[in-house]
């Protein structure tokens, strides 16, 4: 059976060199932090979401929460669910009517579904085993550090030690 780890999202920023954003979920009862590259759009709605700013029109992400209430369906979870060709997989859980949905989505935007719905998250033990491990900082200064690299750090360098991984 598959294992799997909830989440939630530690913190989103924005890499200057690329002009992509990472968000970096953490292990709720463990202490890795698995960082996602996202787009611009995508970063800037979970950062919305994450800093309470409320915009005169919804977004795309609330338009789909607000499509979600109106049928009575509900957002129960999100799963990062796989890492293929340096490519994050997830999935979305939906209950509509007793029936259970599994959406496939990109991670970016079922984070910024969750936020908005409360939903929970979740990172298969199969994503956290293929990524390379990056552990939470525990003092300030390894905050302030951690941030400065991963403003440096270039998304193919961070899989490039992937290497071949056999898919299980």
């Amino acid at each position: 059976m598959q294992e799997h780890n909830k989440a939630r999202v530690y913190t989103v920023m924005m890499v200057p060199v690329t002009g992509q954003f990472v968000v970096l979920l953490e292990e709720v009862d463990g202490t890795r932090l698995l960082p996602i590259w996202i787009g611009r759009a995508e970063g800037e709605s979970i950062l919305i979401k994450l800093q309470n700013v409320t915009l005169p029109r919804p977004i795309t992400h609330d338009l789909t929460a607000n499509i979600l209430e109106t049928f009575n369906a509900k957002l129960t979870r999100v799963e990062v669910t796989d890492l293929r060709d340096n490519t994050y997989f997830a999935e979305l859980t939906i209950e509509h009517n007793s029936k259970k949905i599994v959406l496939d989505s990109r991670p970016s935007d079922a984070i910024a579904l969750a936020l908005r719905t409360g939903s929970e998250i979740y990172i298969s033990q199969k994503v956290l085993e293929k990524c390379p491990v990056v552990s939470k900082p525990i003092s300030q200064e390894e905050v302030d550090d951690f941030k400065d690299q991963l403003e440096r750090l270039d998304p193919s360098e961070f899989f490039k030690d992937l290497g071949n991984i056999e898919e299980s």
